[in-house]
This record gives structure tokens, C-alpha cells and sequence, in this order.
């Protein structure tokens, strides 16, 4: 058999394959070496041509592309936990926030900037770079030694590992903010260019420990907004009392978080010198002292500015904590179900284990060593379904934890239900059969002002410890979260300088990849030339 420029029938099968890489097709590679060696004058001479074309081109639009005015200002964020994204408290935390809205349109509003360009344009002027030429160098300096083929697996695991803990021990969270721009943003002075990039900063300072708690742990505690002197004085005498009953029970409660911050027990507030038992024992003798006989001088002697509106609000406490105690009911109910079920279901489990076990057991014995059976035993399907589910005891004992949690913290939720319940019950009661005996008592009028007056100064001590309760949660936020107070430190003065869009590494990189693309077309365009000089021979 004889193909076209070559001959399969003959000659050694070496030659053949030869031959064949040469020739494909009826093209000739021989061919069109020699056909490119002979224009290698127009070639060159073409090749020369393009290079100081495009050169020319690429040396006129770097030279001549506008060049953007920079303005940097360089520093490095001071606060644990930046290296994991989150702020002293825990937070989340990202770049992003030092060019959050609330910030960029105060430190716009308060530089006038409006003057000079959009607020939408100065927005998108900013940037925040991180910068940090060690790690880039360390990055380089690895990705050399991990492009060698000859490293075996473990060579290579332990350069990662090495990498990855010098990159650690070098990230060092210094960052650029950035303001460049058109026209716009150069017609701002340089004065206020820098001015603006600090106020930046500042302002984002502000935001993060003001609206973000950056410098404080994240506890919501109560504040003087829970009680208003002019609710309490158009409220009747028992709602009063009650007010400040509950008032006093929620500051207990928020004493009792902060008392889980480390260092708590020992802090004490400069001056005054209140710690947090200081502060939990006067309100429990506000409480005991003051609160809870007014209670029973306004139950017993039936003191009240309207008798109906008193009885009303103690009828609707009473409804209320009891439609609470049934849902508390109807939930703790729920969890005992879902306990119990999931009991039975795991009994079931167990009994088909030792039901397979107890088939393997009764199998025909071997004679040669007793008590082991003679075949194997088949697994079914049900066995196995059994063994995957023993697999899950972690996750098993995790949600028998959780329902057993939910199902105590709805029992205790229900105990001080109750217990409130049966306090506005026996209010009511008490203040109903006071009432039917009517008052008609001299002393009437006496025992209301002492009320009165003792209500001014619960209420006062109230406030008072409002004051001192968040003056020891920001005390020991300063002290344990961020000590020194700061979030950034200004590392280098504000730089202006003049940068081109394109570099000069960039361009050359274009350069080169045109010439390449451009060369391809001259040796492409001469082969074609070549092929209809010979077809026209």
C-alpha cells in the first residue's frame, strides 16, 4: 500500500516513522524551514521594523498617559484580635469599616468637601491597602524553593509548614489608606488631603468603640431609659413600687454578668470605690428595706390613687403570668416527649444489637474450639443499620444534652412564673379585702407622702446604680480588652506623589507580548507568500 510522499509497503519501519514526522499531509517541515531561511533578510529586517514600532507606540502611552495624584497615609491597626478579623470584644471586623457610610459622610460634611467634588466621587476615591513587603519577599523567596521537582512529599510538607509559620510571625496588619482621583480630588489642597485621611481614622476610631463596642464586651446592660420620674408620678402607688421591684431585679441580673468577666471580683471604681458585691448588696437592701414595705403598706392599708385602675393592672399581671406558665407547661411538655421517644427509639436500637448478637451466639458451635460458631454469621441489613447508628453516639449524647438543658430551663422559667403568679394573687386578694373596709383613716394622707417619699429615693438609689454598674463594665472593658485605648497607630507621615495608571513593568510586558503576536503574523504572512510564489511557479 503506498500513501501520498510515502511508501508503507517498504523500507525499514524506523525510516517510516521518520519520514512521517516530516511530512503530513503533504506538508513538509523541511519545507518550511527552508522557506523562512530564505526571507530571513525580510524577516529580520521586518522583525526590526515592529520592534521599533511597537517600542515607539509603548514608550509614547507610558510617557504620555495622565499621571494620578496619591495621597497615603500609612498605619497599623493595635488591637487583639485583628489577626483573626475581629475587634477586642469579639466582633467582627474588616476593612471595610474604616470606609463605613457613617464616617465617610461625617469627615465630608465636617471638611466641606462639597467644595470640590461629590460625595459620591470622594467615596470612590478611597481604598485601604494592606502593605507588607516582608511577607511579599518571604512569598517569592518560597515559591523558588517549592518549584523544585526533586522535593519529595515530606520536603515539600515541611517548607508549607515553615512558610505558613514565618508568614504568620510576619503579618503585621499595616495598612494604606488611600485617596487618588481625577481632577477632582487634585483640586483639594494637600493640606486637606492629609487632614481628611487622618479624620478618616479618627472618625473610624470613634465609630468602631461608640457604635460597634469595639472596647467593650459585648453585654447589653440596663440604662436610666427603664424608668422615666414623670411615668412614675402619673402611675399609681403599687404600679410605681411594682416598677421599681422589677427595676432593681433586671440591675441584679446585669451585676451577675459582669461578675463573669475575668478580673471582676476585684475591680473596684477609682474615687468611690463601689465594687460589684458593693453595689449588689445596697440594692438588695433597697429591696428589702424600702420596696418590699412600701408593697405591703399600699396591700394592707389599701392605699391607692384609683382603686379600680390598681385592681386592673394587678388582674392583667395575673392573666399574663398565666398564659406564660401555660406555654412554660405546654413547652416543658414537648421536651419530655421528644426525650421520651427518642429513649424508646434507642432501645429499639439496643435490642436488635443483642438480638444479633444473641444469633450469632446460637449458631452451631466449633467442636475444635467451643463457643465459636463453625460459619461465619451474615450480616443483614438491619444489623448493619444498628452498628451505624451506635457510630453517632457523640451526636446521640450531644442532643440528649440539649434537650435536657431546654427541658431545666423551662422548669426553672416556670418556678419564677409561679412564684410572681402567686405574688400578684395574693396583692390582688389582699388590696380587694383592704378596700371593702375602706380607708375613712386620719392616717391616710401621712402614709401617702411617707410613700411618696420613699419612692423619690428608691428612685434615686436606682439611678444611681445604673451610673455605677456601667462605670465598672466600662472599667473593666478599658482593663481587659484594650488597655491602652487605641485602635491604630499612624506609622508614617502622609505622602503625596504622582503615580501613572500604567507602569513601566506593565508596559513592557505589553510590549513584549505584541512583538511575539506581531513576529507570529510576519512568519505566518511569509509562508503564505511563499506557497503562492510556488504554486505560480
Amino acid at each position: 500500500m503506498t500513501g501520498k510522499g510515502f511508501d508503507t509497503t517498504a523500507g525499514d519501519p524506523a525510516k517510516y516513522n521518520d519520514q512521517y514526522l516530516e511530512e503530513y499531509e503533504g506538508i513538509s517541515l523541511k519545507d518550511m524551514a527552508l522557506s523562512l531561511w530564505g526571507y530571513r533578510t525580510i524577516i529580520v529586517a521586518l522583525t526590526l521594523v515592529a520592534a521599533l514600532l511597537i517600542g515607539g507606540i509603548g514608550a509614547y502611552a507610558y510617557l504620555l498617559q495622565k499621571k494620578q495624584d496619591i495621597t497615603r497615609l500609612r498605619f497599623r491597626l493595635d488591637f487583639d484580635g485583628v489577626e483573626k478579623n475581629q475587634y477586642p470584644n469579639g466582633g467582627k471586623f474588616s476593612t471595610s469599616d474604616l470606609l463605613a457610610t457613617p464616617v465617610i459622610n461625617s469627615v465630608y460634611d465636617a471638611n466641606d468637601l462639597k467644595r470640590y467634588l461629590s460625595l459620591a466621587e470622594f467615596r470612590s476615591s478611597l481604598a485601604v491597602l494592606q502593605s507588607n513587603d516582608k511577607v511579599r519577599l518571604l512569598e517569592y523567596e518560597y515559591a523558588a524553593k517549592l518549584d523544585d521537582r526533586k522535593l519529595s512529599v515530606d520536603q515539600r510538607s515541611r517548607l508549607e509548614a515553615e512558610f505558613l509559620e514565618k508568614k504568620k510571625n510576619l503579618m503585621v496588619p499595616i495598612f494604606d489608606l488611600v485617596l487618588s482621583g481625577g481632577s477632582n480630588v487634585l483640586s483639594i489642597p494637600p493640606t486637606l488631603r492629609s487632614k481628611v485621611l487622618q479624620d478618616i481614622l479618627s472618625g473610624w476610631a470613634e465609630y468602631a468603640d461608640r457604635v460597634k463596642g469595639a472596647n467593650k464586651y459585648q453585654i447589653s446592660l440596663v440604662s436610666k431609659n427603664i424608668l422615666s420620674k414623670e411615668e412614675l408620678e402619673a402611675e399609681d402607688y403599687l404600679v410605681v413600687v411594682d416598677m421599681l421591684r422589677v427595676a432593681i431585679s433586671r440591675i441584679v441580673n446585669d451585676l451577675d454578668k459582669l461578675r463573669e468577666i475575668p478580673g471582676s471580683a476585684n475591680f473596684r471604681l477609682q474615687g468611690s470605690g463601689v465594687s460589684l458585691s458593693d453595689l449588689k448588696y445596697r440594692l438588695q437592701d433597697v429591696d428589702k428595706f424600702k420596696v418590699s414595705p412600701l408593697l405591703g403598706i399600699i396591700r394592707l392599708g389599701g392605699i391607692a390613687k384609683s382603686d379600680d385602675v390598681t385592681k386592673v393592672y394587678l388582674q392583667h399581671c395575673v392573666f399574663e403570668l398565666k398564659m406564660k406558665e401555660e406555654d412554660a407547661t405546654a413547652r416543658e411538655r414537648v421536651y419530655e416527649s421528644s426525650l421520651a421517644n427518642y429513649g424508646q427509639g434507642r432501645r429499639s436500637v439496643l435490642d436488635g444489637i443483642d438480638g444479633g448478637a444473641g444469633a450469632v451466639a446460637g449458631s452451631a458451635s466449633n467442636p475444635l474450639i467451643p463457643g465459636v460458631p463453625t460459619t461465619i454469621p451474615q450480616l443483614g441489613e438491619t444489623f448493619l443499620n444498628s452498628i451505624v447508628k451506635m457510630a453517632r453516639e457523640n451526636l446521640d449524647a450531644k442532643f440528649r444534652q440539649e434537650i435536657t438543658q431546654n427541658l431545666i430551663k423551662e422548669a426553672l422559667e416556670k418556678v419564677v412564673i409561679s412564684s410572681d403568679l402567686k405574688f400578684y394573687e395574693r396583692l390582688l386578694s389582699e388590696l380587694t379585702a383592704s378596700a371593702s373596709q375602706g380607708d375613712g383613716s386620719s392616717v391616710i394622707s401621712t402614709v401617702r407622702s411617707k410613700v411618696v417619699s420613699t419612692v423619690e429615693q428608691v428612685y434615686k438609689s436606682i439611678m444611681q446604680s445604673i451610673d455605677e454598674l456601667n462605670a465598672i463594665y466600662n472599667g473593666l472593658s478599658k482593663a481587659s480588652l484594650n488597655p491602652s485605648g487605641t485602635l491604630f497607630t499612624v506609622t508614617e507621615p502622609v505622602i503625596i506623589s504622582q503615580d501613572r495608571s500604567l507602569t513601566l513593568k506593565k508596559a513592557a510586558v505589553y510590549v513584549v507580548l505584541a512583538w511575539v503576536l506581531v513576529e507570529g503574523f510576519i512568519l505566518i504572512g511569509v509562508l503564505i507568500a511563499n506557497s503562492f510564489r510556488r504554486k505560480e511557479e
